[in-house]
């Protein structure tokens, strides 16, 4: 039985600690955020002095849900603009009913929809980039242009997702790990992404930064998905003053779907990899070192992962280590199944810290020790640094464990999700939102298909 080549062996134990020092990373700085609403002077509609406007475009939402956002927006704000994505009604009658403006332009993908509603902007000082799907809480809106009048120019926050089936609180669940990640890169002055959901800027910012955003193309295409990525690339690169606000929260719509979700991971994770690399060949520093090192984790350790696992399959022997260390997130699991299943034999009721194995292989093979001690460190690093997920997301785990193990699942489809999105990600139509081309009608045309 042919062995692990040594240099696989010790390229992924490298690229595991490179992993496991991320992650410290992440947890060390996450514990250490501060919440810039804290230290701010609150504002209410007799102290605010200016205008506020939010931009909302919209395509195929489900019309009750797109009328509950638009009359929140419309008494919070003193604009909403709503442009339709080669669609009219219903969604002109139900804005103009309740205060809003309403604009149809021809198919042309988000980007389209975002960049030519900031184009109507007039004498407002901030305005928020809404999705049509996602409800903004008074706190987050007050709290929002408080921390935007301490100085900074653009802010993202918390995403939560509302639906009482067991995807949509899968996904829930997750907004924990990027609530945890987002912390992170705030300590550092950076957002990992200012999120499509709901995001607040500076408006004379976000004029100079969206400006050609429906235009960009890669390899003679236009890139239509990965607009809030794209902004956020921009916004960076300009030199923008971010925020991330953990305290306050916006909720949007789940899917209902199994299927629909990992769609939805597929799109996000191969517009991640595009943007890192377009990031890393524009030479866009002000991303940060964390932004790069995760990034460059995110594409190594799956291939790698994948690679080592399959190997093991047809070689058992492969993973008798000198010394591994469990994981952490295996007793993570048993509590969850527990409360899941109302059992307590499923998995090890005291999972042991460390197990020790000798292999043949290791002996004086500098390379396989070597990998060794690499994989050691890098175990000792995750588990320090799952024991901080361990602590943060368990509350949350017992009182929903169903869609803690669902979200576990996810996590791990998107894995493999990963391995798929680099070897696809030269297919730029398989990046479209709908996975079709904008078309190319008039409006018109649009107007006609939509009242039929």
């Amino acid at each position: 039985m042919r062995e692990i080549p040594d240099w696989v062996e010790l390229l992924f134990s490298l690229t595991s600690l490179i992993f496991a020092v991320q992650l410290a990373l992440i947890f060390l700085l996450s514990s250490r955020y501060s919440d810039p609403s804290t230290n701010v002077i609150p504002l209410s509609p007799s102290t605010k002095g200016f205008k506020t406007a939010a931009v909302v475009p919209v395509y195929g939402e489900d019309e009750n849900v797109f009328e509950r956002v638009i009359v929140k927006l419309t008494r919070l704000f003193d604009r909403v603009i709503v442009v339709g994505d080669g669609v009219s009604e219903p969604y002109r009658s139900i804005a103009l009913a309740h205060g809003a403006e309403f604009y149809s332009v021809p198919r042309s993908g988000k980007r389209g929809a975002l960049e030519y509603g900031v184009s109507l902007l007039r004498d407002e000082k901030y305005v928020a980039l809404v999705d049509s799907d996602t409800e903004v809480p008074d706190e987050t809106y007050w709290k929002s242009l408080a921390v935007l009048e301490s100085g900074y120019d653009a802010l993202t926050v918390r995403i939560m997702y509302k639906g009482d089936n067991l995807t949509a609180r899968a996904q829930d669940f997750l907004g924990y790990y990027n609530d945890v990640l987002n912390r992170a890169f705030a300590r550092l002055g950076k957002v990992y992404v200012l999120n499509g959901q709901f995001s607040v800027y500076r408006a004379v910012k976000l004029r100079e930064i969206i400006a050609g955003l429906s235009s960009r193309k890669l390899l003679g295409r236009l890139i239509v998905v990965g607009d809030d990525k794209e902004l956020t690339s921009r916004a960076h690169r300009a030199g923008l003053r971010l925020a991330y606000l953990s305290s306050a929260e916006a909720v949007t719509y789940g899917v209902s779907s199994l299927i629909t979700a990992i769609k939805q991971l597929l799109r996000w994770t191969r517009s991640g990899y595009l943007y890192l690399f377009l990031d890393l060949v524009s030479l866009n520093y002000g991303r940060g070192l964390l932004y790069y090192i995760a990034g460059v984790v995110s594409v190594l350790y799956p291939i790698f992962g994948a690679l080592v696992t399959a190997l093991e399959l047809t070689n058992p022997h492969h993973h008798q280590m000198l010394i591994s260390l469990n994981d952490p997130f295996l007793w993570l699991v048993r509590e969850w199944t527990r409360e899941l299943l109302a059992i307590t034999g499923v998995l090890p009721n005291e999972p042991r810290l460390f197990v020790a194995f000798v292999h043949e292989r290791f002996v004086n093979n500098s390379t396989l020790l070597l990998a060794a001690a690499l994989k050691l460190a890098a175990d000792i690093l995750t588990a320090l640094a799952a024991l901080g997920v361990v602590k943060q997301v368990l509350p949350k785990a017992r009182k929903d464990p169903k869609g803690a193990v669902v979200s576990l699942g996810l996590l791990g489809i998107q894995g493999l999700l990963s391995i798929y999105s680099l070897i696809t990600l030269y297919r730029v139509s398989s990046w479209l939102t709908r996975g079709q081309e904008p078309e190319k009608r008039s409006e018109r045309e649009w107007n006609e298909r939509a009242r039929q």
